[in-house]
């Protein structure tokens, strides 16, 4: 049928009624108007009566409802004769009419026409279009449960795509200004539409009002917070053009660890290295720096990191065995997995199939087959992510671009090369007053030209001179790390053998924790990095990281010795006393800073394991134990294949650790058989605390459930969280109803992540009683679960608000969220939750109708991905 046949019978993009001469008076009448309403988005269909009578008279009708239908059909027969009428067939009423006479049918099919027209013909069909609005929403009588009408809302977003569509077609004739007002009103009355943003910004700053762009970025961005979550990729894109600079994000997608900093001495001699590679780091797909140990290849990258914008996700290879490459790069950014090296590659290239990021591999040398299996993978199913590597060698992966770094130059007069520069600087950041007499020069002279100019090797000779005279530059060989070591007293380097325990940076405190070394470790200390064998990572807090190459050296002395298992054992407990103290303030104030210094050192924990479970395996179960000890609402992933392998100990804890990961990893089955027997060895509260709780949340029955919890009330020695804990879940199993939700709301108000989960309950307990309090109460506990990390709740949340948003017909919001719930439980691999939001986003654009892509771009784009 044509776009234009003749004039509109009915209308429904707004009150209904009829369109010939007084007739619209005629439906003054409510009933009359909603059953016309449910006739006509049913045009040519039957309609069942009963149907109609709960358009018109609600859920519970009177006795004479039938009555009053007939009535009402009678006199719709005799406002639409003779262009149209209302006949009755077998299954119900149904309304013959010219579908082009109906104004909803009318409106689409200009809009459809208007899609292949030339801009300024789009213009004047969209106008024309949108000109058949007569109020905000189409067939505003018909609100099943509460909510729009399903067509009602295909319409209302198809009017806001032509919206879009008109002012792009503005744009295109030069009406840049008229584009950016109209698209600024919808906006301040939907302000989730990010497209609509992004276009209105374009327009806006077309038409000389840049400021007005920016802002309106910013107002965007401030309604997105009150969700939780960022503005989309296209959005940030849109402002970086417009204003220069990348906006800050307000949320993080994996477990962030406080980024490692470049050390508090003067970079010397790289600069124009760090301005190249800068300059590659944000256009390349992968960048490699390449260069021999103690070139700075890691001091180079941690100055080209410290100048973007938040810490990208960065895995330090140096400590790993080949095997725990891909499991920590899947912690790294937070994802799940476990299995074989396929598949958790597999997992992390499911994860980042979409994302947008800066990916960091430092120390690949000695990884290299796990490393380049990863980065093919990334660099062909993954086209947003980047790489950046530091090896000794390049990767030769297709594709990658190396950046060398050669040895500093110092031919000519190397006292003023920039050899000589930083050989002066390291040794006056030891001695301020250090200066070389001329007896001295030759010395130094012949020293920075016999050793290779490697910044490391300056440091060490430059720190020994500072500290010893020049006259120990005497004979200098090329192996230098080796020389600095052999010139220590034999305490301090039986200090630095011991100290290479430690996987990353270590203070005062653990240092002594892990020595047994007669008189002061902090003067044997100050001595190691005095001579630059210990770098200084934060003064103030005293925190020091031995350089990878004198760690190699060192270790070879630890290894073997009659010293080693003692102590790798007090290594091993002191992982087990950071433990210990993060699991007990999981419950208290301090959880998310314990949490935090805990996750800070990961590769100490982890690399403690491994010792133990072949050393000391009871240690082994008792660290693992105490890992999964650590709030329940919180997933620290970098140890959860651990939890899992270390289950089959004997040991109660472990047992339960392990049925704790399972449920994380999703196997609710493995999770609860791991439960059952952690229950029957467990002896102490904390031990059936811990296999009860999983047996809670796995249960395949709510009696079951209900028996769980109510263990956990009757233990005596368990924090009052852990109670809460209890009541929490009773209150999700009565779904709101029941007493035991109001004795959860008193018992719940306890800190950080355990309130987080309050927040939770009590949202899903307002949900069931008023959906709009509900969805707000949701939204703040998403905000407190994502100031918390925890990262169990955010998704059990964010779920929840983005299926109440939907039922609300909020389609933007709706479309935001469960983007966001998609990607967690992705990244979480939780298959339940993820099938469930699956299900929901294909409900979401079977509602937006036959275009979804205009309405919500982002979900449509990533839904096949994030739904695999």
């Amino acid at each position: 049928m044509g776009t234009r046949p003749r004039g509109i019978l009915v209308r429904a993009l707004g009150q209904a009624w009829v369109e010939r001469g007084g007739a619209r008076d005629a439906l003054a009448d409510p009933a009359l108007r909603a059953v016309l309403a449910a006739l006509t988005v049913r045009a040519n269909e039957p309609v069942p009566p009963a149907e109609l009578i709960a358009a018109g008279w609600g859920p519970r009708p009177g006795a004479s409802a039938e009555d009053a239908l007939g009535t009402r059909v009678s006199r719709l027969r005799t406002l639409l004769a003779p262009t149209a009428d209302v006949t009755w067939s077998q299954t119900g009423y149904l309304l013959r009419i010219d579908p082009g006479r109906i104004d909803a049918v009318r409106f689409e099919r200009l809009v459809e026409k208007s899609l292949n027209a030339r801009p300024r013909e789009g213009v004047r069909l969209l106008n024309r279009a949108l000109a058949l609005w007569r109020g905000p929403i189409a067939y505003p009588e018909l609100t099943p449960g509460g909510r729009a009408h399903d067509e009602a809302l295909r319409l209302g977003e198809l009017r806001f795509r032509a919206i879009e569509h008109l002012a792009r077609c503005e744009l295109a004739v030069g009406h840049a200004g008229a584009a950016g007002d109209r698209l600024l009103e919808v906006l301040a009355v939907e302000p989730f539409r990010e497209g609509m943003c992004a276009l209105a910004m374009t327009a806006l700053h077309r038409a000389g009002r840049t400021a007005e762009a920016l802002e309106t970025f910013r107002h965007v961005r401030a309604r997105l917070a009150e969700l939780s979550v960022d503005p989309s990729v296209e959005l940030r894109e849109t402002y970086r053009a417009i204003g220069g600079e990348e906006p800050h994000p307000l949320t993080h997608r994996w477990p962030v660890r406080a980024p490692r900093l470049p050390p508090p001495t003067s970079f010397l001699g790289r600069e124009s290295e760090l301005a190249r590679l800068t300059a590659l780091a944000g256009r390349e797909r992968l960048v490699t720096i390449t260069g021999g140990g103690g070139t700075g290849k890691t001091r180079l990258l941690l100055e080209t990191l410290s100048t973007m914008d938040g810490p990208p996700p960065t895995v330090e290879l140096s400590t790993l065995e080949p095997e725990e490459v891909p499991l920590a790069v899947a912690a790294a950014l937070g994802v799940h997995a476990r299995g074989t090296a396929d598949d958790v590659l597999g997992a992390v290239a499911d994860y980042l199939g979409d994302q947008r990021l800066l990916l960091v591999l430092d120390n690949c040398e000695h990884v290299l087959t796990e490393v380049r299996a990863l980065a093919k993978r990334v660099l062909h199913r993954c086209p947003g992510v980047r790489l950046l590597a530091t090896s000794r060698v390049p990767l030769g992966v297709g594709g990658e671009r190396v950046l060398p770094l050669a040895p500093l130059p110092s031919g000519g007069e190397p006292l003023t090369s920039e050899s000589g520069h930083l050989f002066l600087a390291r040794a006056r950041r030891v001695r301020p007053g250090f200066a070389i007499t001329p007896e001295q020069t030759g010395l130094v002279r012949g020293a920075l030209r016999t050793m290779p100019g490697h910044p490391l090797n300056i440091e060490l000779a430059a720190s020994r001179a500072a500290v010893h005279g020049v006259e120990e530059l005497k004979d200098l060989p090329r192996a230098v790390v080796e020389w600095a070591f052999d010139r220590l007293a034999a305490a301090d380097a039986e200090l630095l053998s011991a100290l290479t325990v430690f996987r990353g940076e270590f203070d005062l405190h653990a240092a002594e924790a892990v020595t047994d070394i007669g008189g002061a470790i902090a003067s044997g200390i100050t001595r190691l990095a005095e001579l630059s064998l210990l770098t200084v990572e934060d003064a103030k807090s005293a925190r020091f990281r031995i350089p990878e190459l004198v760690r190699q050296v060192a270790a070879r002395h630890l290894a073997g010795s009659p010293t080693e298992h003692k102590t790798r054992d007090r290594h091993a407990r002191w992982c087990l006393d950071l433990a210990t103290r993060a699991a007990a303030e999981a419950t208290g104030e301090d959880d998310r800073a314990a949490a935090a210094r805990l996750r800070n050192n990961a590769a100490d924990v982890t690399a403690a394991l491994r010792w133990a479970r072949t050393e000391e395996p009871g240690l082994a179960g008792e660290l693992a134990g105490r890992l999964g000890l650590l709030s329940p609402y919180r997933s620290e992933v970098d140890f959860l294949a651990w939890q899992l392998a270390l289950g089959d100990l004997e040991h109660p804890l472990a047992a339960g650790a392990a049925a704790r990961a399972a449920v994380r990893y999703g196997d609710l089955a493995s999770a609860r058989g791991l439960a059952e027997r952690a229950a029957q060895i467990a002896t102490t509260d904390e031990e059936r605390y811990l296999a009860l709780h999983t047996l809670a949340l796995t249960s395949p029955d709510t009696g079951s459930a209900r028996a769980a919890c109510h263990e956990i009330l009757a233990l005596r020695d368990v924090p009052d969280a852990h109670r809460a804990d209890a009541w929490a879940v009773l209150a999700l199993l009565d779904a709101g109803a029941g007493g035991e939700a109001a004795e959860a709301a008193r018992t719940l108000a306890v800190p950080s992540a355990h309130r987080a989960f309050a927040s939770y309950v009590d949202a899903m307990v307002r949900l069931a009683r008023d959906v709009e309090d509900g969805v707000a109460a949701l939204g703040r506990a998403r905000a407190l679960a994502q100031q918390a990390d925890a990262t169990m709740v955010e998704g059990a949340a964010t779920s929840a608000q983005a299926t109440a948003l939907l039922r609300l017909g909020r389609m933007p919001e709706a479309a935001k969220l469960l983007l966001h719930t998609l990607e967690h439980w992705q990244r979480l691999r939780a298959p339940a939750q993820l099938e469930a939001s699956t299900r929901l986003a294909e409900e979401l654009l079977a509602t937006v109708g036959a275009a979804p892509e205009a309405v919500v771009p982002a979900l449509c784009r990533n839904f096949g991905t994030l739904a695999r």
